[in-house]
């Protein structure tokens, strides 16, 4: 199957969509549905594999790659997107006004996930970005408008660095595709200093939507602020693209140097984010706040840049989309009933709404990075692959888990300790979201306890961040 029909299709429904008002719902509904099969459909497909656009080969043309890597976490952010949908859906909003917004950012992530051009990369993270900046204003109140002009002041910024980063980068190699870049940068083909700068550019450009210290200060309000279903898709699907594109870019292009500074602007992103999310006493403002640490964790194995580290990076990846999609459905869901999410108000939860409670603990259990879950393995893993190159990053790994396991178990016994007021009716959650919770949960754990040969997928995952791109970018020089 060629993957181009996983960004023409939503595109195509969007145009649609703005002729007909009415069922944009259900093109929406159409539009993920189709890239959620054809995401799972593409994964079983085998190597590495480059499909020109509009026949042009590359360097001339503009590939999409398909790699082990994105043969995991293409169907992640396609399947997340979906349940997203479903659970909205059904709740019968009125999502007209931004169902062809949701569809373009469909279409978007998956170029930004299969282009293996910088500069076709730029105009879909350009496309991501303006549907994430829209998305964001979906809140009710007048300061998810403010939270939004920040992110679109930031990401605008961003957005001019990578592209500078870019130019920069032309002007050294004489291509844009990322595969030929790779290629001679491992050959030595090009001027240190020049990839450098090149490099800096681009790490504070994509740092924007990675949310890399200091360019993350838009998302505590975007998080907190925007509607249910936009804080969703911007906290579960927008990493798997985001993430996996930083550090596909970052080890193709950079350096030594620069992945040292990843490696620093990593570990400050953990430890900065993990202490104030210790400090919250709002459910989505610690959930936020943990997104940003989980980025950075991801991202300083990246600067790492062995394949166990990789592997890692690509877990927590995967189990961070997973569980943040629980944990954020289940404080949409809190914040509907309850009226409040803040940690009292969330008492005996466990008890009247038990499968909310269970999902919630399982995921945050998870990201906590506790034995028998994805998040330990990951963790363990990432320790394990830096004891031969910074002795700092498994101390690292190590107290920020520690915080984490902190107020993540904080929120967990808040779900069972007695509510103080008066005695509370019982709680169901809707039968989607009960379904779609029980489901990832379920996955945490499979993959969390499951054997040595089921984990393969992220070994090769993790192998194909670099490798496969630079193969592939040999073979292309070698036939121009």
């Amino acid at each position: 199957m060629n993957p181009v029909w996983l960004i023409a299709v939503p595109l195509a429904l969007a145009f649609i969509s703005t002729f007909a008002n009415r069922i944009s719902n259900w093109l929406l509904f159409l539009s993920a549905i189709f890239n959620a099969v054809a995401g799972v459909f593409l994964s079983f497909s085998s190597g590495t594999v480059s499909y020109s656009i509009g026949g042009w080969r590359s360097p001339f043309g503009i590939d999409l790659i398909v790699t082990d890597a994105t043969r995991i976490l293409l169907p992640v952010a396609n399947i997340l997107f979906f349940f997203a949908v479903i659970i909205h859906l059904s709740k019968k909003r009125a999502l007209e006004k931004f169902s062809v917004v949701y569809t373009i950012s469909l279409a978007s992530l998956n170029g930004i996930l299969l282009t293996n051009d910088l500069f076709n990369l730029f105009v879909f993270l350009e496309i991501a970005g303006v549907a994430a900046y829209l998305l964001a204003m979906t809140g009710k109140e007048g300061e998810s408008k403010v939270a939004a002009f920040k992110y679109l002041l930031l990401g605008s910024v961003g957005s001019l660095l990578y592209l500078l980063g870019v130019a920069v980068l032309y002007a050294a190699a004489g291509t844009l595709n990322i595969s030929a870049i790779a290629t001679k940068v491992s050959d030595g083909l090009l001027n240190g200093d020049v990839m450098l700068v090149s490099s800096l550019l681009m790490i504070a450009g994509l740092g924007v939507e990675s949310k890399l210290v200091p360019f993350n200060g838009w998302v505590p309000g975007v998080f907190t602020k925007s509607s249910n279903m936009a804080t969703l898709v911007l906290a579960s699907v927008y990493p798997v693209a985001m993430i996996s594109t930083f550090s596909r870019v970052i080890l193709a292009v950079g350096d030594r140097r620069a992945l040292d500074l990843v490696i620093v602007l990593g570990v400050a992103t953990v430890l900065i984010g993990e202490v104030i999310a210790f400090k919250q006493r709002n459910l989505r403002s610690t959930l936020a706040y943990s997104s940003i640490a989980q980025s950075g964790l991801a991202i300083f194995l990246v600067g790492i840049g062995t394949v166990e580290a990789l592997t890692a990076s690509v877990m927590l990846i995967i189990n961070n989309a997973l569980a943040k999609f629980v944990l954020f459905s289940v404080d949409s869901y809190t914040t509907e009933e309850l009226g409040a999410d803040d940690l009292e108000s969330l008492y005996g939860l466990g008890k009247v709404a038990p499968v909310a409670g269970l999902i919630f603990t399982v995921s945050a259990l998870s990201i906590s990075g506790m034995p028998l879950f994805l998040g330990f393995r990951a963790k363990l893993l990432a320790i394990s692959s830096s004891f031969e190159s910074l002795l700092v990053v498994p101390i690292v790994i190590l107290l920020a888990a520690a915080i984490e396991i902190t107020y993540y178990f904080r929120w967990i016994f808040a779900l069972y300790r007695p509510y103080k007021g008066e005695e509370r009716a019982r709680l169901s959650l809707p039968l989607e979201l009960m379904a779609i919770g029980v489901v990832l949960a379920a996955i945490l754990v499979f993959l969390g306890s499951s054997s040595h040969e089921t984990l393969m997928a992220f070994s090769k995952a993790g192998n194909a961040m670099v490798d496969a791109i630079i193969t592939l970018g040999k073979n292309l020089i070698g036939g121009v």
